[in-house]
């Protein structure tokens, strides 16, 4: 173990999915330590609430305009209890540990970093935390824009996705898209103009395309008539809500514009498949990742990155992977949400599936602390995974370190970089 574990540490990671907030941000929001660890959207929340919180009660919690810390604890930590053992939970133990060196959530040792806390609240930490202590070689941010957000940081270390989740919905606001392209869109022609403008507009400046319609409708894709989409978008411009099938049949148009015209471009596509953040709702016959066999068949020269390998239904994405040349798999927020069945479909890929196709991490983090917790379980855990490989006498340690760099590294420079 020593051996690769030894690798995995040292090697600097492609972070290929985060939602981080700019650093001006950050320092705005004046985070304390709770809200460092736990706050803004962190996913050990949901656990919290599975476990029987209720929302009034995580709100006190949360509420860094309280500064008695112990008391805030002391509300959730029955809850903490529960779940102090998830994906999620190792995630926040471990930025409290790399970060503000927590070696024990507890009202105590929460009060008594508060103060070390503080000291990251000044310019230049955001990136310390990510690139230093987390050893991060990239960042790649979905800040759920078209292109850069307004106070996107021009350092090279953060890349940044273009957003389309509400076209793939249909729920795009055609005044605003007609503002950011400059065409007034008054048909179906403009409206593909539009698109494809947005695109090659900012395919300089992003890393990616990125949608997460799987939220908000079915991830099946069917190619739509033409004519029934010209009848879907007048509806829209008319103002008439629309019912959920025009929302996906013109939401299904658009996408399939924007994958011909990612391909052009030589942008990767991001999609969410499988598990939905937060509580309540969870759809399973939306969220499948074979339900977009459609779209890979229809734009073989668009290069589509499953992301979240799907889970639950992670074995359908070693065969679409296995069997479409232009399907690629992101390990981002997998590790956190379920690490033992992501090592083994990690163990289940390298038998099944061409290595490179393969990326290995991001946290889909909104604050730093929380995205160095998450790069930190994902070399745990893939050295752990690597090991057991190893001492089944499925590999060696140099292949096992080998297949390490690509999913840590060489995967993500080649999709991603070398345009």
């Amino acid at each position: 173990m020593s051996a690769i574990l030894d690798v995995v540490m040292h090697q600097p990671l492609v972070d290929t999915h985060e939602h981080l907030i700019s650093e001006s941000a950050y320092l705005q929001l004046n985070p304390d330590i709770i809200t460092a660890l736990f706050g803004q959207h962190a996913y050990i929340q949901h656990d919290m609430v599975s476990a029987g919180c209720n929302y009034d009660t995580l709100a006190a919690f949360l509420d860094h305009a309280n500064p008695d810390i112990a008391q805030r604890w002391r509300l959730i930590d029955p809850y903490w209890q529960q779940c102090a053992h998830t994906g999620y939970a190792e995630g926040v133990r471990l930025a409290a540990a790399h970060v503000y060196q927590i070696d024990h959530l507890s009202a105590e040792h929460l009060v008594a970093a508060e103060a070390r806390h503080r000291t990251t609240l000044v310019r230049g930490e955001h990136h310390r935390m990510l690139h230093h202590i987390g050893n991060l070689h990239s960042v790649q941010i979905d800040a759920f824009t078209w292109g850069l957000p307004h106070e996107a940081d021009p350092s090279p270390f953060y890349r940044y996705d273009l957003n389309v989740h509400t076209i793939a919905d249909g729920s795009v606001d055609l005044d605003a898209l007609s503002r950011a392209t400059g065409i007034q869109i008054e048909s179906l022609n403009h409206y593909a103009a539009a698109l494809v403008h947005l695109v090659r507009h900012h395919a300089p400046a992003v890393v990616a395309i990125k949608s997460q319609h799987a939220y908000t409708r079915t991830l099946e894709w069917q190619a739509p008539d033409r004519d029934d989409v010209a009848m879907v978008l007048q509806k829209k411009l008319w103002g008439v809500p629309l019912l959920a099938r025009d929302a996906c049949i013109i939401g299904d148009w658009a996408i399939g514009i924007i994958a011909e015209t990612a391909a052009a471009h030589q942008l990767p596509f991001k999609i969410h498949t499988g598990h939905h953040a937060g509580n309540g709702t969870m759809p399973m016959h939306w969220i499948r990742p074979s339900l977009l066999d459609g779209l890979i068949k229809a734009y073989p020269n668009t290069q589509f990155v499953l992301m979240h390998i799907g889970y639950p239904y992670h074995d359908e994405l070693l065969s679409l992977a296995k069997h479409f040349r232009n399907v690629y798999v992101d390990l981002c927020w997998a590790w956190s949400m379920n690490p033992r069945a992501s090592s083994d479909f990690v163990r289940q890929w390298i038998h099944s599936v061409p290595i490179n196709k393969l990326l290995g991490f991001g946290g889909d983090a909104f604050l730093p602390a929380q995205a160095v917790g998450f790069a930190q379980q994902s070399r745990i855990w893939l050295a752990r995974t690597l090991n057991a490989e190893v001492n089944d006498d499925m590999l060696t340690i140099p292949q096992a370190t080998h297949i390490a760099k690509q999913l840590m590294y060489d995967n993500q420079m080649a999709l991603f970089y070398q345009r």
